[in-house]
């Protein structure tokens, strides 16, 4: 995996992290703040799936040819 690659991950898990934190910690942000935070995420994905050679976030996450060795359900 490229060092691009890892550092989107990083990027990602940063986000999700805050926001957890946030509902763990019961601050309640506004529903918008959590709508940046998830396009922001959807942004990643989107440079993530580029990366990769694939043609849509969807064909990223639902891609299955590594599920036969892996066994995925």
């Amino acid at each position: 995996m490229t060092r691009q690659k890892k550092e989107i991950i990083k990027q990602v898990e940063r986000v999700q992290m805050g926001m957890e934190m946030d509902d763990l910690m019961g601050c309640g942000l506004p529903p918008a703040v959590y709508e940046a935070r998830e396009q922001e995420i959807y942004t990643l994905w989107e440079q993530l799936a580029r990366l990769q050679h694939y043609a849509s976030v969807e064909d990223m996450l639902y891609d299955t040819r590594d599920c036969e060795n892996a066994g995925c359900p």
